[in-house]
């Protein structure tokens, strides 16, 4: 039989941990500049979130990093965030006799390349326009944004949504 190992951290280890996390995250908000508030804004209204809410998201975001390859000269096209339900552990959970943890779902801003995990809520998106280096000055010419919805959980209606009512016609827009 195969079981799960379960690791329990010291509390010195947890207490570390979390101080350095504390650090990281204070390092990260004093890099914010004006590229990031225009993302921050664009978020917030396009999901429903304050603020307050994204910046400290993307913050806490392991791959925090992934922002700034999208700001560089030709950096990475395309910036995905997703809002949706996941798998949270309770900070008390407790190996259980059948193996499984107490665990709940609860609705998490995240960054991601879309690759690795499942897609059931809300994807918002950024779009490079050029290979030039994002500035403060021209982050609102340089990419387009963009809001793709399956949080009712059927992807095909939210990809019919997407095409019929935003793409179609921002197309037949052009000349």
């Amino acid at each position: 039989t195969t079981g799960k190992k379960s690791i329990v951290l010291s509390s010195e280890t947890r207490k570390e941990l979390t101080k350095q996390a504390k650090v990281t995250k204070e390092e990260r908000r004093t890099q914010i500049d004006e590229r990031h508030r225009y993302l921050i804004l664009r978020l917030a209204d396009g999901i429903g979130l304050s603020e307050q809410e994204v910046e400290e998201a993307i913050i806490s975001d392991d791959k925090f990093q992934l922002i700034e390859q999208f700001f560089a000269p030709e950096g990475l096209k395309k910036l995905l965030f997703f809002y949706q339900e996941v798998l949270q552990q309770k900070s008390n959970a407790s190996l259980r006799s059948d193996g499984s943890t107490n665990s709940l779902l609860h609705k998490k801003l995240f960054i991601t390349m879309g690759s690795t995990e499942d897609f059931t809520g809300i994807c918002a998106f950024f779009l490079r326009t050029s290979d030039k280096t994002v500035t403060a000055s021209n982050v609102s010419q340089e990419m387009n944004f963009g809001i793709f919805d399956c949080s009712n959980g059927n992807i095909l209606q939210g990809l019919e949504f997407f095409l019929s009512q935003i793409m179609i016609p921002a197309l037949k827009s052009q000349q």
